[in-house]
């Protein structure tokens, strides 16, 4: 409890002492709460960044520890309270406890249920629980839509925030470790910041490692408060995240009625990225809340213009030093509306430009270069991007079939038999990876690469699946549609206000982006087109609630279809999404529903893994070539980091005389093997024939195996 009580301290005081220090009205707080925990955040991330710095000129070897951070924090908020201190009556915040508020907090009880699922489902018990938690998200979330002209604002940001925290916990609290791909790496990063007390700037050919969001905070977080710095990725993080469609809710309900911002926020809310995949990415949950509330700064109109502008400042640089990709995708949204701005000013009533969109470029594109160039030196992945941009160019719409399949299809990887993936990667190797040599016999056809033996259960029912898979498709394709001519309707619109309008002209910068990511590979290649849209709907929501409450005004036939069809669209995205219909219709369930899947398998991380690779890693000498798959990676990652010598292609053709092989819990249980080979999937039989005949097993544990000659 007292570590609650002091993440809570931690995520507020700060944030207010700041607002109050940069004469943030009152007013302006209270209409959008999400200001405080976002600049808290953007404290955390300062002092954090200047203990570390200032630490060892001082004589401390060691600053990322609980005494110096907590001096630190605590110099920062006597710094801004001082700053603070003469702040007229105008900063004083009017909170207040809406009648009956007790109530109104009953939707937390998801979040916990979900938690108690996760768990239940992570010590080998029956989804029960977790399937009351999915069900009940679904069901509140569509019932609150149908209420919401009844409901008021305070009652459906709890509903919001509490129906994301609950599908998010749902997945980050699966495993014993770490939950989703990249924030295996992230983990390892954290750790190795926490064991050494210490952050160096230099970090190139090191993303992550450049990044205050997986390093310096969660080290603060975990200092300060005392929570791990696991839990801290595991249910901190995503408690943060969960604020993000809030944010999408309030923004758009500065435009549109607090109901039809509401079926907005709720079509956000359902997408499966914001609860699947950024639970994973805990760099991008940090900086994509940053993100939204930066957007929220740069139209607030109850901002006067200084508090305004520092405010956008703060919140941009905070973003730089969280994440790239979502630096990048900013910088580029504002730049192409400033230009539009600029253009549309001369025949429709706006502005030339925004003061606060000039501060967001300029601070945005002079923090990304400071610091990922001159002080962490970790641009390597955009100068990568230009590099394969100036080889291959634009890609069009890359892949095979037809032009709507591969226009539905980007970013996706296409799937190729064992077979063909043995022949490609084999001649990979004898050109491009000529230090391994393969054993005499590897050729033998006896030991040829196979498919696995394992088959997936047939689906419940088939029609059904199919049917909700359609329905799922359609509406996204719609929400797209929709979003695109709604930004546009809103600029053009001769009765848009300026407010209306410069939110239309940012959703046509996120447009422009989201374009490259879906028609060019080269793009998709660099940031995931699914989690660009979530971005997106930042500004993109505000339009699809004009749409909603456009059709709904014209009244009787239409306002009743406009509800049905906003309905209709949040409960099948929520429903497929969360699991829910696969559950009931499909061969299996999801992860945070069942422990199956290839999802689990790459996914949830079991101790005897963890057991094996921490082995493997006090065993193997550096410098010496280690296999592990593409599930099994995720293990190593989480404990050795992006170690050199690291391959992922276990086959007899592919695997070095001399090497150390790790199997993971799917290998070995189910005797399959998963790789990511040019931009293909290929699923395998492991070779535990051809590793019997000409490796020893130096290490099992039942589930989790590592073999070495």
């Amino acid at each position: 409890m007292a570590e609650v009580l002091l993440l809570g301290a931690l995520l507020v005081l700060p944030g207010l002492l700041l607002l109050r220090a940069l004469r943030v009205p009152g007013r302006a707080i209270a209409s959008f709460p999400a200001y405080v925990p976002c600049a808290s955040l953007v404290v955390l991330l300062g002092s954090g960044l200047a203990v570390d710095l200032v630490g060892p000129l001082l004589g401390v070897a060691q600053p990322l520890r609980a005494r110096p951070l907590l001096v630190g924090i605590e110099l920062c908020c006597i710094a801004l309270l001082m700053a603070g201190w003469r702040a007229g009556p105008e900063a004083a915040i009017p909170w207040h406890w809406p009648k009956g508020h007790l109530w109104r907090l009953m939707p937390l009880v998801m979040p916990m249920l979900a938690a108690v699922g996760a768990l239940r489902l992570n010590n080998g018990h029956g989804n029960a629980v977790a399937l009351i938690a999915v069900g009940a998200c679904c069901a509140t979330l569509v019932g609150a839509l149908v209420a919401s002209p009844r409901l008021d604002k305070a009652l459906l940001s709890v509903i919001l925030y509490a129906v994301a925290l609950a599908l998010s916990w749902g997945f980050s609290l699966r495993g014993d470790l770490v939950y989703g791909f990249d924030i295996a790496s992230e983990y390892h990063a954290l750790q190795q910041t926490i064991l050494a007390g210490i952050w160096h700037t230099s970090h190139v050919n090191d993303a992550y490692g450049a990044l205050l969001s997986v390093t310096v905070l969660p080290a603060e977080l975990h200092a300060v408060s005392g929570v791990s710095g696991l839990l801290v990725f595991k249910a901190v993080y995503p408690a943060i995240w969960a604020i993000f469609p809030v944010i999408v809710f309030h923004l758009a309900s500065r435009v549109v009625s607090d109901g039809w911002a509401f079926a907005a926020a709720g079509i956000t809310v359902s997408q499966e990225p914001l609860f699947q995949q950024m639970p994973g990415l805990a760099r991008q949950e940090i900086a994509m809340v940053l993100f939204a509330v930066l957007v929220a700064a740069v139209l607030d109109r109850n901002l006067p213009r200084w508090p305004q502008l520092s405010l956008v400042a703060a919140f941009s640089l905070g973003m730089a030093v969280s994440h790239y990709t979502t630096t990048y995708f900013a910088v580029v949204m504002f730049a192409v509306a400033f230009v539009l701005q600029l253009g549309v000013s001369w025949f429709r009533t706006i502005p030339r430009f925004s003061p606060s969109m000039v501060v967001a470029v300029v601070v945005i594109g002079a923090g990304a270069a400071i610091w990922y160039g001159l002080v962490t030196r970790s641009a390597s992945n955009l100068s990568q991007f230009v590099s394969v941009g100036s080889l291959q160019g634009f890609d069009l719409l890359n892949g095979s079939g037809s032009l709507l399949a591969r226009y539905l299809q980007a970013g996706s990887a296409t799937t190729i038999s064992a077979a063909d993936y043995a022949r490609q990667v084999h001649a990979y190797y004898a050109a491009q990876v000529p230090f391994v040599h393969p054993l005499p016999d590897a050729a033998k056809s006896v030991y040829a690469l196979r498919s696995p033996s394992t088959s997936s259960l047939p689906a419940r029912s088939q029609f059904g699946l199919s049917i909700s898979s359609g329905a799922q498709l359609l509406v996204e394709q719609l929400v797209n549609l929709v979003a695109a001519v709604a930004a546009l309707c809103l600029v053009l619109s001769k009765r848009s206000s300026t407010l209306a309008r410069q939110i239309g002209l940012l959703g046509l910068g996120t447009l422009v982006v989201l374009a490259a990511l879906r028609f060019s590979g080269t793009a998709a290649a660099a940031y995931n087109p699914e989690r660009a849209f979530v971005q997106a709907l930042v500004v993109l929501a505000g339009g699809l609630g004009w749409s909603f409450q456009t059709l709904a005004r014209a009244g009787g036939r239409r306002k009743l279809m406009a509800r049905v069809v906003t309905v209709g669209a949040v409960g099948i995205l929520v429903a497929n999404a969360s699991g829910l219909i696969n559950d009931t219709l499909g061969s299996g369930a999801d992860t945070n529903l069942g422990n199956s899947g290839a999802d689990y398998n790459e996914f949830d991380i079991s101790a005897p893994e963890l057991a094996a690779a921490s082995w493997l890693a006090r065993e193997a000498p550096p410098g010496q070539l280690i296999y592990a798959d593409r599930y099994a990676s995720l293990r190593l990652a989480a404990i050795m980091g992006n170690r050199p010598g690291m391959l992922s292609d276990i086959t007899p053709m592919t695997l070095n005389s001399e090497a150390w092989i790790y199997a993971s819990r799917a290998n070995v249980t189910q005797r399959s093997a998963v790789s990511y080979f040019d931009d293909q999937n290929a699923t395998y039989a492991f070779p535990f024939r051809f590793l019997n005949a000409n490796y020893d097993l130096t290490y099992t544990n039942g589930t989790s195996e590592v073999y070495y000659r």
